[in-house]
């Protein structure tokens, strides 16, 4: 695998036409899907949807997909000058002053780098930790500002580094998250069904039975919406109508040291049935409460794909292994 780098650069000589953008492509990859009990909806960005077993929701949770667009978000903040990748904690929230994590920066709170302590450290199995149980309110920052667990510049995944990001980018821009996330992602690229999960709220195919307070998620993962608007997102990322070609750039570089992790996604090339060359794949995943997401995107084809499924436990496999539901369903989607 490599990592994506300047694929902007090359969006335009690899570029599939419409005509290409065939209906039913992704036929045989549903059907070995249906073999497998797969539920859910898979999307298209050529408008190819299948929907097996399942009433799609007025909205899905979308889970850590809003790492992703909290990301994109801090880059429109990096474009208009509010915000810097290098800006660290302590500069940006008072809380951290002092803090043995107060000089990490707002990139390496992306690329889960950080160090922070968990908000899961120290809470037993089948127990759900107050951030986000039903009826538990309190200031998110809370579980964060411990005195950090991890090692920093190492890879760790942790909601906190989400949540600490996101409030870094409440007092660069001097609106609350929800808003400035609106105005900078889900407006523009026409998002009409996607928000924050909002407190007491109940969500679809809840795993928890509603024990789960999605909203207290917040900027790791508290956003819901549904196949048709992470598409959009995909769209206008890729168009260009969110940020330029730099910030792009800086969102999609794979960092190979840490497993391809980029800003809020993970970005590589991989082998695909279908296509002669590698393929440079931006993708985000999603597991809350049950539901399960993949936004997968093909920059260089111009190509989209999202996947969400009720079933917590479904095995999509790993696109870098060559063998699985979701390098099945790219290979289709992306290479045929």
């Amino acid at each position: 695998m490599r990592a994506l780098a300047g694929v902007a650069l090359i969006a335009t000589a690899l570029a599939v036409s419409p005509s290409a953008l065939a209906a039913g492509k992704l036929d045989k990859s549903i059907a070995a899907l249906k073999e497998k009990g797969f539920t859910g909806e898979v999307l298209t960005d050529g408008g190819e949807r299948h929907v097996i077993g399942i009433e799609p929701p007025q909205r899905w949770v979308m889970g850590s997909v809003t790492k992703q667009i909290v990301a994109i978000t801090a880059a429109k903040l990096v474009e208009e000058g509010k915000a810097r990748w290098d800006d660290t904690i302590a500069s940006r929230l008072p809380a951290f002053a002092g803090h043995p994590s107060g000089a990490v920066t707002l990139k390496e709170l992306f690329q889960h780098t950080s160090g922070l302590a968990s908000p899961e450290e120290g809470v037993p199995e089948g127990v759900i930790p107050p951030y986000r149980a039903r009826g538990r309110g309190g200031d998110v920052l809370t579980p964060c500002i411990v005195p950090p667990t991890g090692e920093r510049g190492r890879y760790r995944y942790n909601n906190c580094d989400t949540i600490v990001a996101g409030a870094m980018l409440e007092a660069a821009s001097g609106e609350p998250l929800a808003r400035l996330v609106a105005r900078a992602v889900l407006r523009p690229a026409g998002m009409t069904h996607t928000r924050f999960a909002r407190r007491g709220e109940k969500t679809a195919f809840s795993a928890s039975n509603g024990r789960v307070e999605v909203a207290g998620y917040g900027a790791s993962a508290g956003l819901l919406g549904t196949a048709d608007d992470l598409v959009r997102l995909d769209k206008a990322l890729m168009s260009g109508k969110l940020v330029g070609e730099a910030q792009r750039r800086i969102l999609w570089q794979g960092e190979p040291s840490l497993g391809y992790v980029a800003l809020g996604t993970w970005s590589f090339s991989a082998n695909l049935a279908g296509c002669k060359d590698e393929v440079a794949l931006v993708e985000r995943r999603g597991d809350v409460d049950g539901t399960q997401t993949r936004n997968l995107i093909a920059p260089a084809l111009n190509r989209a794909l999202v996947i969400f499924t009720p079933q917590p436990d479904f095995d999509f496999g790993e696109i870098w292994q060559g063998s699985g539901a979701t390098y099945d369903l790219a290979s289709a989607a992306f290479c045929q």
